[in-house]
């Protein structure tokens, strides 16, 4: 069985980029977020230390979130 994924670097470089926000987590941590308005934001990335909040499906890359 063949399986083929996409490239990392890829995918980065076909998003367009806007602006980029930091959002701080309760953990210390922070999510890098592209604002698309007032309250909403889509999740490029997260940055922690604490292994629970990569598990978090809330902060999954493409994820919108509230500020």
């Amino acid at each position: 069985m063949i399986i083929y994924l996409p490239d990392p670097q890829d995918i980065i470089n076909t998003m367009e980029f806007r602006e980029t926000i930091q959002i701080p987590l309760p953990s210390g941590g922070f999510v890098n977020a592209q604002p698309l308005d007032f309250q909403q934001a889509r999740v490029i990335g997260i940055v922690s230390t604490d292994p629970m909040d990569y598990m978090d499906e809330k902060y999954q890359p493409g994820a919108l979130i509230s500020r």
